[in-house]
């Protein structure tokens, strides 16, 4: 078969080089329906099954410190749980005489083409993973060997479309990156190639499935949306060269996780790490930050029935403080509403959630949720240096209320003897315009901020960054962005406080010296990240990052900004 480049979407970075094996499409086995009784016995078993895969997942990713990741599984086993998947199911198995197979993969159809009429593509990515557990839930009653047990030696893999199950069943040895017909960079199959390091290209289109045979040399670049079919030795030789440098680099950014976060002229910028599990933290360790930045706590509310009491929550604020001994722990308080949901807690249907009951509105008006955990703090607090933040503060007398909470939280503590920290830093996200356009008498009373760059972005240009509608308005660097972030700056430090940046904004290298410039004191991310920002940091200077911060802030958009980022050297 002759040299052939086909080309799809960048979805992960990587090159992969090596044998192909092609995935097709394949019809659950029609087996006919049983009685009903033991078609729905062989359905709970089924789904029992899979959660017990499901979970096996989830604990995988999760040991290896790809918490996030580890959601997507969390999620799928909720799917698993979905009485409205089931009861479906169970319905067509007793009213429509279906098997189970034919069943749950009905039911999950059913539920995806709802979500795919909705036009957006985000639901469209939701309705794969639909799809991607009922295909689990049909390999357990086939029998049917999963895409791990079908790869057999170390190969790149094209298939029409993934689940984010077939992803993470295969041994990595074993999987040197892949190629969909379909799929989108918002699929959870994408988002899990990029934390585990496959590359990967999305979109091809179907030319990609009878374009070569198993078992032949295929190429691919997760970088660029190429793929090459039985490449030139030539241009084998590039894709391994730049294999190489990739390579390189990375061990070039492991070499340099003790050098300070200086700039070229002696400025600090304090690196800190996001994380949410300890394992996590001991990552962020192991890749040289200062502290954690943000220790979300949702994943302690995630998949269960019932609160986590403060005894729980203690027990995980003191893990992490562990791993980090004598570093900052910046803790967020539960921040659930918008489109994180807990099943302890049901929130009410509305309209519009990401403009209703959220963040620090529901602990607010639900302190039994948030007193137990001001409680928690406080005692993890007693022998190390955590720091409190509150999420989606919109007015003063909202983090007046919150530090009364903590007032009485500690006074509860000292009243019955129990060891605390006597004055917590309690600082708050500045995630709303209007807490940036009121960061003067905020930085009043708040000890710290912490700039959520992902929720400013989208609240300031009035853009659900998930919407593919009106995902193009999303731009983290349009002037207006800019420009709350340099009015939250200047007015903490107009009164000695602290500025980070928490956001996906902070762990892109190419911002660095433009947030830099604009007074940012912190920058918080992955601890994967760590490394380029560090880097990004001490080639930087400070006088520099200033004029470029100013000349910033003269753009009329987003482009504008992102030409004189390109002008200064700065890649965008």
């Amino acid at each position: 078969m002759t040299n052939r480049t086909l080309h799809g979407r960048a979805a992960a970075p990587g090159i992969a080089i090596g044998p192909v094996v092609i995935v097709r499409l394949e019809a659950p086995s029609a087996s006919p329906a049983g009685p009903p009784d033991v078609e729905l016995a062989r359905l709970a078993t089924a789904l029992a099954a899979a959660d017990v895969a499901t979970a096996q997942l989830e604990a995988r990713l999760t040991a290896a410190g790809k918490v996030e990741e580890a959601e997507i599984f969390t999620a799928h086993r909720m799917l698993l749980a979905d009485p409205g998947l089931r009861d479906r199911a169970a319905e067509l198995i007793t009213a429509a005489g279906r098997s189970a197979g034919a069943a749950i993969g009905a039911a999950a159809e059913e539920q995806a083409v709802e979500l795919l009429a909705l036009g957006d593509e985000y639901l469209a990515a939701r309705a794969a993973d639909v799809r991607d557990v009922a295909a689990q839930v049909q390999r357990a009653l086939s029998g049917a060997q999963s895409l791990g047990e079908r790869i057999h030696a170390p190969s790149v893999v094209f298939a029409h479309d993934l689940g984010p199950s077939d992803l993470a069943g295969v041994p990595a040895e074993r999987l040197l990156g892949f190629a969909l017909a379909a799929g989108g960079l918002t699929a959870h199959t994408t988002i899990l190639a990029r934390a585990l390091g496959v590359p990967a290209v999305v979109g091809v289109g179907e030319a990609l499935l009878t374009a070569t045979e198993d078992g032949l040399p295929v190429a691919l670049d997760g970088g660029t949306g190429a793929v090459q079919i039985a490449p030139e030795p030539a241009v084998l030789a590039q894709l391994r060269a730049a294999q190489r440098a990739q390579a390189a680099e990375r061990e070039a950014s492991r070499a340099e996780v003790n050098l300070p976060s200086v700039t070229r002229d002696g400025h600090q910028v304090l690196l800190m790490a996001n994380a949410s599990t300890p394992i996590e933290a001991r990552a962020a360790h192991e890749w040289g930050a200062q502290g954690v930045g943000l220790l979300r706590t949702e994943l302690l509310f995630l998949d269960r029935v019932d609160l986590p009491d403060e005894a729980e929550q203690l027990a995980l604020y003191s893990a992490v403080a562990a791993e980090l001994p004598g570093l900052p722990i910046t803790v967020r308080t539960l921040d659930v509403g918008g489109d994180k949901h807990l099943p302890a807690f049901p929130l009410p249907k509305e309209d519009n959630p990401f403009l209703g009951w959220r963040g620090l509105r529901i602990g607010l008006s639900q302190p039994e949720i948030l007193l137990p955990q001001l409680r928690a703090l406080l005692r993890a607090g007693a022998d190390a240096d955590v720091r409190i933040m509150l999420p989606m503060v919109s007015t003063l007398d909202e983090l007046r209320r919150a530090r009364a909470l903590l007032e009485a939280a500690r006074a509860e503590l000292a009243a019955a003897g129990i060891a605390h920290a006597a004055e917590p830093k309690l600082g708050i996200m500045i995630e709303v315009p209007a807490a940036a356009l009121n960061a003067e008498a905020l930085a009043r009373e708040a000890d710290f901020f912490s700039i959520g760059t992902n929720d400013l972005t989208q609240y300031t240009l009035a853009c659900d960054r998930t919407n593919s509608r009106v995902a193009e308005l999303y731009q983290p660097l349009d002037p207006a962005v800019l420009r709350l972030i340099s009015m939250t700056c200047a007015a903490a430090h107009r009164h000695g406080r602290h500025v980070a940046v928490c956001g996906e904004l902070g762990g892109d290298p190419q911002a660095t010296a433009l947030l830099i410039g604009l007074g940012v004191d912190e920058l918080s991310c992955a601890p994967t990240g760590l490394a380029h920002v560090r880097r990004a940091v001490r080639a930087t200077e400070l006088p520099a990052a200033r004029r470029l911060a100013e000349a910033a802030l003269e753009c009329s958009t987003h482009t504008e900004v992102a030409a004189l980022l390109k002008q200064m050297g700065v890649k965008a």
